[in-house]
């Protein structure tokens, strides 16, 4: 892909029908392709029911971002899955505040806390 640098920007993988999507470093355009392709080709493919975001690693993201966890909502919402998030450090949490993205995706405090409310239902 083109402005790859070679390093990963994001780990897609799967427990069970959860999508875990984990942006290292930065949530930007770049990695915004690469998030984008991989979770669409593993919801499309039947297999994913919720997603949950680890922002654990994440220290920046922009419009990009906020398009990507827009995208993929809207994608398994439609199947009746849910989406959440964990690990949100400050400057995140105040983007994900002011963009309003709380109100459709809960967070919890860590990966273990959001799996468990995904495949609950909660």
């Amino acid at each position: 892909m083109e402005g790859k640098t070679g390093r990963e920007t994001a780990v897609c993988e799967r427990n069970g029908q959860v999508l875990i999507i984990t942006p290292e470093c930065e949530l930007d355009h770049h990695c915004a392709l690469q998030v984008r392709g991989e979770a669409d080709r593993m919801i499309d493919g039947g297999e994913i029911a919720h997603l949950l975001f680890d922002f654990s690693k994440l220290r920046f993201m922009d419009s990009s971002g906020i398009g990507v966890i827009m995208g993929r909502y809207k994608k398994v919402i439609f199947q009746g899955g849910r989406i959440a998030c964990c690990g949100v450090g400050r400057e995140v949490d105040r983007i994900l505040t002011v963009s309003g993205l709380y109100r459709i995706m809960p967070c919890y405090p860590g990966r273990e806390e959001a799996l468990r409310a995904l495949k609950e239902g909660k």
